[in-house]
C-alpha cells in the first residue's frame, strides 16, 4: 500500500512536499553528475587549460583558446622555442593572444614562400613532436613511431637489429628534440637520425617551425647591452654581429666567402703541418690543403665541423669582411623584394607598417593563426580525442593488460557462479548442524576489509609457489559470505512445492539445483556476476601485489604505471576509460540486475 493515498495527492502542501523532493532529488542528482563532467572535460585538456573548471573546453566555443591550445602543441610545450620563433613576449602559453589583424596576403605569402624556397630540413624543426616533459604523445611523434613500424614489418627485433636503439616496446619510440639554432648543437651520424630526417621531409609544411636566427640574434644582443638591434643581415655591419656570428650562430647558417679560402688552407697547415694528418682524422683522400673544401655538411658532428667551427670562431683565422649569414629571415626578405617594387606596396598588400625589407619578421605566428582558424574542427576534434588515444595505444601496444583482464573476470565470474550458489544451496536445502553458525560466520567475514587478509594471503600464496598465477587472483575471492548469504535467501524463497514434485518425478540432486534452483535464479546470480566483476575488474593491489610480473599485470595495474608519467588529462582520460566496461555492463543488464535486488520473482 502507497505511503500517500491518490485522494491525498491533490493536497496542495502534499503536492509542495512532492515539489519539495524532487527539487532535492535533482539537487542530489547534479551534485553527483558535476564532478563526473568536470572530470570528462578535463579528460581533453592540457598544461594551458588544465585549471579552467568548465564543463564545456573552452577551446570548442572560443577560437583563442582554441589558438593557445594549438600553439602549446605546435610548439611542444616549449614557451621558449615560441618567443624565440615568433617574437612575441608571452609569459606563458596561457597569455598567448591571436596576432594583429594582417592582410590574408601576408599568409599567402609566407606559404608561397615556404614551399617554393628549397630550404634545408635542418632549418626547420617539426611541430607537434615530443614534450619537454613527456606526458602526453603528439601527432607527429606518433606518425614517426608509424614510419618507423612500417618500415620494419612492425617487428621490434627487427628495429633493433637495424638501429641499434634499446627500445622496450613501439609505445616509447619517439624523436629526440633539435635544437637547430644552439651553436653547439650537432647530430649523431646513427640510423635512427637518418630516418628522422627522411620522415621530416614527408611531415606536412604546416607543421614545421622555421628556425628565427633574429630571435636568437636580438636576445644576444640585449645580453651585451644593446636592446632592439638592427635585423641580422648577410654582410657584417657591427662588432655585436661580429661576436653573434663567431661565438653564437649556429655554423650551418654562417658562409665563407672565396676570398676566406687561402686563410682556411692556411689554418689547416697551421693545425695539420701534413695532409696526410688531416686524411686520417678526415678518412679522406686530399693531395693538399689548397683542394680542401669548407665542411659542406655543417650539422652532423664531425672532424671537419669541428675544425670549421674552430676556424670561424677567430678573428686571427678568418676576417670579418670575409665572413656572410645565410639565414630563413634573409631568404624571406629576398622573397619580399624579388615579388614587391617597392616597401609601400609591400606595406599596402600585408597591412604591416614595415621600416625596411628586412625588418619584416617571417609571420609564422599569423600563419598559425590562419591555420587554426581554416581547421578549427581538426583541431577540437584532435584534441577532445588524442588523451583518449594516448590511453588506448598504452594498453593496447604495451603488455597483456586487455587479455589477462579479461581472462581474469571470466573466470572470476564462472568461479562465484559455481561456488557461491553450492554453498548457498547446501545451507538452504539442507538442515545442516550449526548452520545458522555457519552463516553467521560467513556473514562476520564482511566485517573485515581486505587489506587485513592482503598479507596473510600474499604468504600462503607465496609458500604454494602460486605467485604470478591467475590462480594467486582467483583463489582467495572465489568464496564470498555476502554472495553466499544473499543466494541462501533468494533460494529459501523458492517454493518448496517444485523440489517435492521433482522428487516424486525421480529427479536427482544435480538436476533440482541446475534445472530448477538455478532457472529460477537468474536476477540474484546477475547481481553477483557484477559483484565478481567489478571485484575482479577493479582490483589493482592484489594484483599488483600477487603478480609483480609485467606478464601477469591487469588492466588497472596498467593504467596506474600509464598515470604515473602522464598529463592530468590523460589521468582523467584513462579513469574514464577503465568506467566504461563496469558502465556497459550495467546498462546492458540493468533490468535483470534491478530484479535481482528489489523484486524477487518467483516462476
Amino acid at each position: 500500500m502507497p505511503i500517500i493515498l491518490k485522494t491525498e495527492r491533490r493536497n496542495p502542501g502534499t503536492r509542495l512536499l512532492f515539489g519539495v523532493m524532487y527539487v532535492l532529488l535533482a539537487i542530489g542528482a547534479c551534485s553527483m553528475v558535476y564532478p563526473f563532467l568536470l572530470m570528462l572535460s578535463g579528460s581533453t585538456k592540457s598544461r594551458v587549460d588544465a585549471n579552467d573548471f568548465d564543463i564545456c573546453p573552452r577551446y570548442v566555443r572560443d577560437v583563442s583558446a582554441l589558438y593557445r591550445k594549438h600553439t602549446e602543441a605546435k610548439y611542444s610545450e616549449d614557451l621558449q622555442l615560441y618567443l624565440m620563433t615568433t617574437g612575441d613576449p608571452a609569459r606563458s602559453f596561457k597569455t598567448v593572444a591571436p596576432p594583429e589583424t594582417f592582410r590574408g596576403e601576408l599568409v599567402r605569402d609566407w606559404i608561397a614562400f615556404r614551399d617554393g624556397e628549397d630550404m634545408p630540413s635542418s632549418w626547420y624543426m617539426i611541430g607537434y613532436g615530443p614534450t619537454l616533459e613527456g606526458k602526453i604523445i603528439q601527432e607527429n611523434e606518433r606518425a614517426f613511431r608509424n614510419f618507423i613500424r612500417e618500415r620494419c614489418g612492425d617487428d621490434l627485433s627487427r628495429f633493433k637489429a637495424e638501429f641499434r636503439e634499446p627500445i622496450e616496446n613501439w609505445f616509447f619510440l619517439k624523436f629526440a628534440r633539435e635544437r637547430l639554432a644552439d651553436r653547439k648543437y650537432q647530430l649523431s651520424d646513427t640510423p635512427l637520425t637518418k630516418a628522422f630526417y627522411e620522415f621530416k621531409e614527408t611531415a606536412p609544411a604546416a607543421d614545421r617551425i622555421t628556425v628565427s636566427c633574429n630571435g636568437t640574434y636580438a636576445k644576444y644582443a640585449e645580453l651585451k647591452g644593446v636592446k632592439q638591434p638592427e635585423p641580422l643581415q648577410s654582410v657584417g655591419s657591427s662588432d655585436i654581429w661580429d661576436g653573434y656570428v663567431r661565438s653564437s650562430l649556429h655554423p650551418q647558417f654562417v658562409r665563407v666567402s672565396e676570398d676566406g679560402r687561402a686563410q682556411w688552407t692556411a689554418f689547416l697547415e697551421g693545425k695539420y703541418t701534413n695532409v696526410g694528418n688531416l686524411n686520417k682524422l678526415y678518412a679522406r683522400e686530399f693531395e693538399s690543403f689548397e683542394s680542401v673544401p669548407f665542411p659542406a655538411d655543417r650539422v652532423h658532428a664531425s672532424a671537419e665541423l669541428t675544425d670549421y667551427l674552430l676556424f670561424i670562431a677567430d678573428p686571427k683565422h678568418v676576417r670579418a669582411e670575409h665572413l656572410r649569414v645565410d639565414t630563413p629571415e634573409i631568404r624571406w626578405s629576398r622573397f619580399l623584394q624579388d615579388k614587391y617594387e617597392s616597401l609601400d606596396d609591400l606595406r599596402r598588400a600585408h597591412g604591416r607598417t614595415y621600416a625596411s625589407f628586412d625588418s619584416a619578421p617571417m609571420p609564422q605566428r599569423e600563419a598559425d593563426y590562419h591555420h587554426c582558424v581554416v581547421n578549427s574542427g581538426m583541431l577540437k576534434r584532435r584534441f577532445l580525442w588524442r588523451n583518449f588515444q594516448m590511453v588506448f595505444e598504452y594498453i593496447l601496444l604495451y603488455g597483456r593488460g586487455i587479455w589477462n583482464t579479461l581472462v581474469y573476470c571470466a573466470m572470476a565470474i564462472a568461479l562465484a557462479l559455481l561456488v557461491n550458489p553450492l554453498a548457498a544451496y547446501a545451507l538452504s536445502r539442507y538442515d545442516l548442524p550449526n548452520r545458522f553458525k555457519i552463516l553467521l560466520f560467513l556473514i562476520a567475514t564482511m566485517a573485515f576489509p581486505g587489506v587485513v587478509t592482503m598479507i596473510p594471503n600474499f604468504l600462503l600464496l607465496r609458500d604454494l609457489g602460486l605467485l604470478n598465477t591467475f590462480a594467486a587472483l582467483l583463489l582467495p575471492g572465489m568464496a564470498n559470505g555476502y554472495a553466499i548469504f544473499l543466494l541462501k535467501g533468494f533460494f529459501d524463497s523458492l517454493p518448496r512445492e517444485l523440489y517435492e514434485a521433482a522428487d516424486i518425478d525421480g529427479a536427482n540432486e544435480w538436476h533440482k539445483f541446475w534445472i530448477i534452483t538455478m532457472s529460477l535464479s537468474k536476477p540474484i546470480l546477475a547481481v553477483i556476476a557484477l559483484g565478481a566483476f567489478n571485484g575482479a575488474y577493479a582490483n589493482f593491489m592484489y594484483a599488483f601485489i600477487l603478480c609483480q610480473d609485467r606478464s601477469m599485470w591487469t588492466l588497472m595495474v596498467w593504467l596506474y604505471q600509464l598515470q604515473q608519467f602522464s598529463s592530468q588529462g590523460v589521468v582523467f582520460a584513462s579513469l574514464i576509460v577503465a568506467a566504461i566496461p563496469t558502465l556497459l555492463v550495467f546498462v546492458l543488464c540493468q533490468n535483470v540486475i534491478i530484479r535481482g535486488i528489489v523484486v524477487p520473482t518467483e516462476k
